[in-house]
């Protein structure tokens, strides 16, 4: 396996390794004042993280070179196939090279790795050619150098060669390196493939930017929808306006921090169509329902997305999902972004995250950390004794055994702190434990019984809480990730796709400044978390408000793939692509009702905030002004 041809072509791949690694220092070193935050370990450490990233990058980049270099027929060390071979090496690397460099300045204007968006500014890149190479001529001067260098150092095939193996075994090589090829382009035998995302797992997190490439962000990207930009108002200033949005709102709060405990519950696949108390006693969640009569649960909440991987953006960074990919794999993940967990790490506060899936299970993980979360809590941490008795042979671990294992995590976490648990067992193929069959209502989708499952798990998780120190200083926020089938003609309209529960609960405490008939959305968690904590900060989006907020009737801004709805008490406002806009009325979501021409505004204005600012990497521009 290891002859002549095979060393060489380790050699060259290592050449290209150490050529990444030169050009992560010179991105460094470019944009030391973005990393200068951080520590010489940390530093240091994302510079052998990033080794993976190139691993991966370089072998989905060679991939031709790689199978022409080990063809199992004819002599591949002959001059003249070399001399082809040295050609497809340049012609393949060239292009990543340059857009490495390319990287060290444009990063200064977008704040992150380059994507397939590369592909919407060529015509303006070609444009202002001439203007761009004077300005920037050290970069072409650079350029020019590590192609003459890579042609000068590049490994050459040995004159005397010994015999290359028989075909067939040349041919198993191949096999074997294929699936070895295969391995690096996902980063390894985890759960889901390498992202952007998983490289923001240092602190700061902006060290993620540098153990990125930009070859492997563009790879990426490749195949991902980019978002058009909008121009409904013409400055930052008019935006902000019909944003109704002030940054400051939170700046500066009139009462002390609180230290109170913080625990979301998020349900999976809870509709509100299955509440009862939502529903006028029809339902299979009698537990939530006892817990609504002690807390607050808003008649009119809405997720703001319809898959799980849509949720955690929402409701721990106050992203809703207004476009076609989900932000956690869209190519938009690595933009800054502030969520939650860093918010209340500033204030002191210990955070987690737990959910009874496989580590890497839609990216959570990854997501949360991205977003401040300390400590990820998955099927690997989950105690190995109990593992395969607690395991519902699908997803992960059975809610009730789940919950209660959170209970006693919560008990020992440092206070204050502030929790997410995920819960499983509502999903399909909704799998409940054999010693409840029977025990709760079979409803007339095969849902309800595991939602009832589900519903026993939670009161059995708050009785074990409600035994626990910390539970008469927690507020608990309980809703759920989206919604699932219907039967229910109420729900059956696009509002109606996105209503989830969402209940405010805090047993030591006066929730009586939330109005439970305003609207409220998955986004409204973070600025709601925010206010009740008192914590200061300029570093929310402007999608969500608090709910403690007794001046706003609420709204809920949702996108269905072809349109985006902004639903207000008054009207649902809805915008086209083609930006035709629309009146239906709130309670059956019937067309024809009175024109809302100030909805529409703040409608337009909020697409236009997420599009320009997500592809600008801005979300917080008024941090710059």
């Amino acid at each position: 396996m290891f002859d002549s041809a095979f060393k060489l072509l380790l050699r060259r791949l290592g050449l290209l390794l150490g050529l990444y690694m030169l050009l992560r220092l010179v991105f460094y070193l470019f944009n030391y004042s973005t990393f200068s935050g951080a520590g010489a370990s940390e530093t240091i450490l994302a510079f052998v993280h990033g080794l993976r990233f190139d691993a991966a990058a370089i072998l989905a980049v060679n991939s031709l070179f790689i199978l022409l270099s080990l063809l199992p027929v004819g002599n591949t060390l002959h001059p003249t196939y070399q001399k082809a071979l040295k050609w497809v090496f340049l012609l393949c690397n060239a292009p990543f090279i340059a857009l490495a460099l390319v990287d060290v300045e444009f990063f200064k204007f977008i704040g992150r790795r380059s994507s397939n968006e590369v592909f919407t500014i060529a015509g303006d890149v070609t444009a202002q050619l001439g203007q761009l190479l004077g300005y920037y001529w050290y970069l072409l001067l650079g350029f020019g150098l590590l192609l003459f260098l890579l042609v000068k150092i590049y490994p050459k095939a040995p004159a005397h060669t010994s015999p290359q193996p028989k075909v067939w075994l040349r041919g198993l090589r191949l096999l074997l390196v294929a699936g070895f090829m295969v391995l690096g382009i996902r980063g390894g035998l985890q759960l889901k493939p390498l992202r952007p995302s998983h490289a923001f797992v240092l602190e700061p997190a902006v060290l993620g930017h540098l153990t990125l490439n930009s070859p492997f962000t563009f790879i990426k990207g490749i195949g991902k929808t980019q978002l058009e930009q909008k121009h409904y108002f013409d400055s930052d200033e008019a935006l902000l306006a019909a944003l109704q949005f002030d940054p400051q709102q939170y700046a500066q709060p009139d009462e002390p921090l609180k230290q109170d405990n913080v625990v979301i519950i998020i349900l999976e696949s809870f509709s509100a169509e299955y509440v009862g108390a939502l529903n006028k006693g029809r339902g299979y969640t009698p537990f939530l329902d006892s817990l609504a009569q002690e807390g607050v649960l808003y008649k009119n909440a809405f997720a703001n997305g319809r898959k799980s991987i849509e949720a955690l953006p929402s409701i721990l960074a106050g992203v809703p999902a207004l476009m076609q990919d989900p932000f956690i794999t869209s190519p938009y993940q690595a933009n800054e972004l502030y969520g939650l967990g860093t918010l209340l790490q500033q204030a002191n506060y210990k955070t987690a995250m737990f959910h009874g899936a496989a580590n890497g299970s839609m990216g959570f993980n990854n997501f949360a950390t991205r977003v401040g979360v300390q400590a990820y809590y998955g099927l690997d941490e989950y105690p190995e004794d109990l593992r395969e008795r607690d395991f519902d042979g699908q997803w992960g671990i059975f809610d009730e055994p789940y919950l209660q294992y959170v209970a006693r995590q919560l008990t020992q976490m440092q206070k204050p702190f502030m929790a997410m648990l995920f819960t499983l067992s509502s999903h399909q193929p909704y799998t409940i434990p054999s010693k409840y069959k029977g025990r709760f209502p079979k409803g007339e989708l095969e849902i309800h019984e595991s939602i009832g499952y589900a519903d026993h798990a939670l009161r059995e998780f708050f009785a074990t809480a409600a035994k626990q120190p910390w539970y008469s200083n927690t507020l608990f926020i309980i809703t759920a990730d989206h919604t699932q089938k219907s039967i229910d003609p109420t729900y059956q309209n696009e509002p109606g796709y996105y209503r989830v529960p969402l209940l405010l609960f805090h047993p030591g405490g006066n929730l009586s400044a939330l109005n439970a008939t305003s609207i409220a959305q998955h986004a409204d968690i973070p600025a709601t978390i925010i206010d009740f904590l008192n914590i200061p900060t300029t570093k929310l989006l402007p999608f969500g408000r608090s709910l403690f907020d007794s001046t706003s009737t609420g709204r809920a801004v949702l996108f269905n793939g072809n349109a985006y709805l902004l639903v207000q008490p008054e009207v649902v406002t809805v915008l086209e692509q083609n930006d035709e806009v629309s009146f239906y009325s709130f309670q059956d979501f019937a067309p024809g009702a009175a024109p809302a021409p100030r909805a529409a505004e703040l409608l337009k204005a909020q697409v236009q905030y997420f599009r320009n600012k997500m592809v600008a990497n801005k979300l917080y521009f008024w941090e710059e002004r």
